[in-house]
């Protein structure tokens, strides 16, 4: 989904892309039949504002063509999720398909990463990955995977990871212990992925698990606590993500640099930002001490703040970025409500923990450029939009 089909200089489209505008001409009726008394109306209504937002950010923009580029490239999300809640509206056993299907794509990533931990970097599908994969400082390796970049890697092990614990109604014994036994795996690829961001977000994630279901999962999760600690005293010189914490406080404080600057620059444009994909032209021309020097001669500026919600914020000013925290809370909370109000089993906690994991780690690097992130957090998002009204009982307990 991630393959790069069309050059750089025309736009960078992907795999995903060109599938997602052909099903949009290929069944064009089925995308524009909205029904504007259905609960799902409002997030037609964002999607229009930030098309808005986004084209006119272009209009007062220094780099319009960068702008109106990455308009192309915003859409196919839309189109993605706009076909993925109809098939979940139209087709009842379609619902679980597609969690076997996110389960299935996680298998093959987690699998891939975990033969690169035992045979080293030359087994990955780039010729070269981010400059952050091989830290010579530490002597640390952080690895990225199926990803070009370890921190992506992170948030897409730490975030699907919660599938997992999401389980088909009437699942046999030896099918949760599979699931079990590839969550526990899971953690293994978290951890030697390298990004404390990941962590922190699958922490938080957890915490939220823990507070909101039954004891069987508290026992599981107590059981895991265990599993990490032996881990941890046995595997932990070895494990990136220990190694990493000495140095802490440096990384902090060059990121607070970046956020700061990041901020100066959403202050000058504070409405519409300076036009959606625009950071970096526009700190090579502006703020042009923003780049890392990755060999002697040789400038690498910076794309994002390493912050995703500060790259939003400067490229889509305050009112974009408002449109797009509300694509994703507005379904948090709608989900954690209707579980509440018991409309829905406790299943839901699990995808809910999985997009709060990604907005935790989303504070630390701007992840959704790469297509198989985007893709995991649209589909949590769609999942829990469309998540079933219980017709049974399903406890945890």
């Amino acid at each position: 989904m991630n393959l790069k089909i069309v050059k750089e200089v025309w736009g960078g489209f992907r795999t995903f892309d060109f599938i997602c505008i052909y099903c949009f001409f290929f069944l064009f009726k089925d995308f524009i039949n909205i029904d504007f008394k259905s609960k799902y109306r409002l997030y037609f209504f964002l999607f229009i504002l930030l098309c808005i937002v986004t084209i006119l950010s272009g209009l007062i923009s220094e780099f319009p063509d960068t702008t109106y580029l990455n308009v192309l490239k915003i859409i196919p999300v839309f189109i993605f999720s706009r076909f993925f809640i109809l098939e979940c509206i139209k087709d009842s056993n379609f619902y679980i398909r597609a969690i076997n299907a996110l389960k299935i794509s996680y298998v093959i990533a987690l699998s891939f990463l975990l033969i690169q931990i035992i045979v080293g970097l030359k087994f990955t599908i780039y010729q070269d990955l981010n400059n952050n994969t091989v830290d010579s400082n530490y002597n640390l390796i952080r690895y990225p995977g199926i990803f070009y970049d370890s921190q992506a890697s992170g948030q897409y092990m730490a975030m699907g990871s919660f599938l997992f614990l999401f389980v088909e109604e009437g699942i046999s014994k030896k099918g949760r212990t599979i699931n079990f036994l590839i969550y526990v795996f899971a953690l293994v690829g978290i951890a030697y992925a390298g990004s404390r961001s990941a962590i922190g977000g699958f922490a938080v994630g957890m915490f939220f698990v823990f507070f909101m279901v039954g004891k069987k999962i508290r026992i599981y999760g107590i059981a895991i606590l265990l599993i990490l600690a032996v881990g941890y005293s046995i595997f932990s010189p070895n494990i990136t993500i220990f190694n990493r914490a000495q140095n802490l406080s440096e990384d902090y404080l060059f990121r607070q640099s970046l956020w700061n600057k990041a901020l100066t620059i959403a202050e000058k444009h504070p409405y519409l930002g300076i036009g959606s994909g625009n950071y970096k032209n526009y700190v090579m021309r502006h703020d042009q001490d923003q780049y890392l020097e990755i060999e002697p001669g040789v400038l690498l500026y910076f794309d994002q703040p390493e912050n995703g919600y500060l790259k939003i914020i400067v490229e889509l000013g305050f009112i974009g970025f408002g449109i797009f925290v509300l694509f994703i809370l507005v379904p948090l909370f709608k989900g954690l409500l209707y579980y509440l109000k018991g409309f829905i089993d406790k299943r839901v906690i699990f995808l809910i923990a999985a997009l709060i994991c990604w907005l935790v780690a989303f504070n630390t690097v701007y992840s959704i450029y790469d297509n198989r992130i985007l893709i995991m957090v649209a589909s949590m998002t769609v999942l829990i939009i469309t998540y079933p009204f219980k017709t049974y009982t399903y406890e945890l307990d």
